[in-house]
């Protein structure tokens, strides 16, 4: 793969995770987010929730998804997950050197109670949400 396979994630990292325009879990008029947009999809997220580390790529870039469709990004730091007793793992992929996750959060514990503090959690620990930003079309 490639030299990232090895780096750690330092406690000073900046990570991004992207939520839908669409779910509607983030309401920029109030500024507030719901727990939902750190829920581990039931087939995607087996190993944990992908986050995306920032040094490898800006937030518009880790927003990109579905062509013509509208992300917001929620900025987290490392350290801040770390000290809540969560686990931040590089996992990159042949296209993203900057795909990591979060393995406590799974999809298999996607209903459970610990899953879903977890998930209140995240909301509280956001630095920012940028955006939103439109994946280019196809």
């Amino acid at each position: 793969m490639s030299v990232a396979d090895d780096e750690p994630i330092t406690d000073d990292e900046l990570l991004y995770r992207r939520i839908s325009v669409k779910s509607k879990w983030y309401d920029p008029s109030t500024d507030s987010l719901e727990p939902q947009a750190f829920a581990p999809h039931k087939t995607n997220d087996v190993t944990g929730l992908s986050v995306y580390r920032a040094k490898y790529k800006t937030a518009e870039e880790a927003s990109r998804r579905t062509p013509g469709e509208w992300y917001y990004v929620v900025v987290l730091r490392a350290g801040d997950l770390r000290e809540k007793g969560m686990s931040v793992e590089p996992r990159p992929l042949a296209d993203d050197r900057g795909h990591a996750e979060l393995p406590d959060l799974k999809a298999d514990d996607y209903k459970s109670d610990i899953t879903r503090e977890r998930q209140r959690m995240l909301t509280n620990l956001r630095l920012g949400v940028e955006g939103p930003f439109q994946t280019p079309p196809g």
